[in-house]
C-alpha cells in the first residue's frame, strides 16, 4: 500500500502531466558541499548530489522513489547511475551539469522526468522508451527548453527503459549535438 506522501505526490505530478503530457521538473540548485548520509535501512548511501537532490524532491524514502537499494554506480561515460525501489535516478552531465533523469513507476503508469539540461536549451526533445510490451520501443518529440517529463500507461508488469534527447530543429531536421542521456528504468511494486 502506498504512503500518504507518495500517493500526494503522485497525485500532483499526475495531475501536471495530465495538462499537456510534460511537466516541469524542478531545477536541481548547484551541488551541496554536505556528503550524503546513510539512508533507510539497507544502509546504501545517496553519493552523487545531483541524484540525492532529485531523489529529495521526489519526496525522499516515502516518495516515487523509495529507498535506495544499492550504492551509486560509476559509468564509463563519467556519468553515474543509482537503483532505488521503484525505479532509477541518473545523472548525466554530457548533456547538461546538473543533468538528472529519472524513472519510476506508480499505480498503471511509468513516469520519466529530465533537467536540468543548462547551459543548453533546446526547441524540442527526443524520449525513447523500451519495454517487454514494446521491444522495439517507441519515440516521442515533447516539449522545449530545459527540462520536461511524460508517463507511460503500463501494458507490462516489467520495467520500462528510457533515454532522452535534447534538439534544435532547423531547415533540413533536427541536430542533436549533445546525444542520449543516460538510461533509466522504472522497477514494479
Amino acid at each position: 500500500m502506498l504512503s500518504l506522501k507518495r500517493r500526494a505526490a503522485g497525485v500532483v505530478l499526475g495531475s501536471l502531466l495530465a495538462l499537456g503530457g510534460t511537466a516541469a521538473v524542478p531545477a536541481a540548485a548547484d551541488a551541496p558541499q554536505v556528503p550524503a548520509k546513510k539512508l533507510c535501512l539497507g544502509g546504501h548511501r545517496i553519493d552523487n548530489a545531483f541524484i540525492y537532490r532529485r531523489w529529495q524532491q521526489l519526496g525522499g524514502s516515502d516518495g516515487a522513489m523509495g529507498c535506495p537499494v544499492n550504492d551509486n554506480f560509476t559509468l564509463p561515460n563519467g556519468a553515474e547511475r543509482q537503483t532505488f525501489e521503484h525505479g532509477q535516478l541518473a545523472w548525466s552531465p554530457d548533456q547538461g551539469h546538473r543533468m538528472v533523469v529519472a524513472a519510476w513507476q506508480d499505480g498503471g503508469y511509468a513516469y520519466f522526468t529530465w533537467g536540468p539540461t543548462d547551459p543548453y536549451h533546446y526547441d524540442t526533445f527526443l524520449v525513447r522508451y523500451t519495454s517487454a510490451a514494446n521491444p522495439f520501443g517507441t519515440q516521442k518529440e515533447l516539449g522545449k527548453g530545459n527540462h520536461g517529463g511524460m508517463w507511460v500507461q503500463r501494458r507490462t508488469t516489467g520495467s520500462y527503459k528510457f533515454v532522452v534527447e535534447g534538439c534544435d530543429t532547423g531547415t533540413f531536421g533536427h541536430t542533436c549535438r549533445q546525444g542520449w542521456t543516460t538510461s533509466v528504468r522504472t522497477y514494479p511494486y
